[in-house]
């Protein structure tokens, strides 16, 4: 069982994720951003039931009592895939192999199909659920900008014991519920408490790393905190 962090930790938690996003409300965003918005810390996240890679279902309560850093992910996220190494470097490189931390990813909607090869465009709007499914179970993309960078995220998610890689399902969406959405955020993450409560949220993971200043708090300075 985790220790609690001294009293002022959690506050002074509150107070970051709180206070970095001020103006938004009058930015247009997709529908979906208000739930992003509505989402306080200090309250209780709300659940879900998606499957993982496997094709299992998997429910994000029943695995309350750790410490939850949730991701939503799309390959064709230019912020997604340019944040992997920072988090790989500072935040995974420490805590993939402690089994009080989990780490989640919610592979959901691409955020850029245009970016896509013609031959890969096809093959998502045939069958989007499947074409996120398959890149999820290979943990590899190679995306094509209009730049001609080649992005290859080959062994940047680590198939460890605490990385769960999950694919929304549009009947049943857990990105709806938590803000994400092609026009408003396509990389939210969330770092959820063993309670279920909302310690700190970011418009991306990059929100949360160095070199963005840490917009919504050091990552890795909040989860030792709650682990003390």
């Amino acid at each position: 069982m985790m220790k609690y962090a001294k009293a002022f930790a959690l506050p002074a938690m509150i107070l970051l994720a709180g206070c970095t996003y001020p103006n938004l409300q009058q930015q247009p965003r997709s529908e979906n951003f208000h739930a992003f918005l509505e989402l306080e810390a200090g309250r209780k996240v709300p659940d879900f039931q998606i499957n993982d890679t496997s094709g299992a279902l998997w429910r994000l309560s029943e695995h309350f009592g750790k410490l939850i850093v949730l991701q939503f992910a799309s390959s064709t996220s230019p912020a997604f895939v340019a944040s992997l190494n920072d988090f790989q470097r500072e935040v995974l490189s420490r805590y993939q192999a402690d089994d009080a931390v989990l780490f989640v990813y919610v592979f959901s909607t691409e955020a850029h199909p245009e970016l896509l090869s013609p031959a890969r465009r096809q093959e998502l709007e045939q069958n989007d659920y499947k074409f996120r499914m398959d890149a999820a179970r290979q943990y590899y993309y190679t995306l094509r900008f209009r730049e001609g960078k080649r992005y290859d995220l080959s062994g940047m998610i680590p198939a460890a014991t605490n990385v769960v890689i999950l694919v929304d399902d549009p009947a049943t969406s857990a990105s709806a519920l938590y803000g994400y959405g092609r026009g408003g955020t396509t990389n939210p993450t969330f770092l959820i408490d063993e309670d279920g409560v909302l310690l700190a949220k970011g418009m991306s993971a990059s929100d949360f790393l160095a070199p963005t200043g840490y917009l919504a708090g050091n990552l890795p300075v909040l989860i030792q905190a709650e682990m003390k």
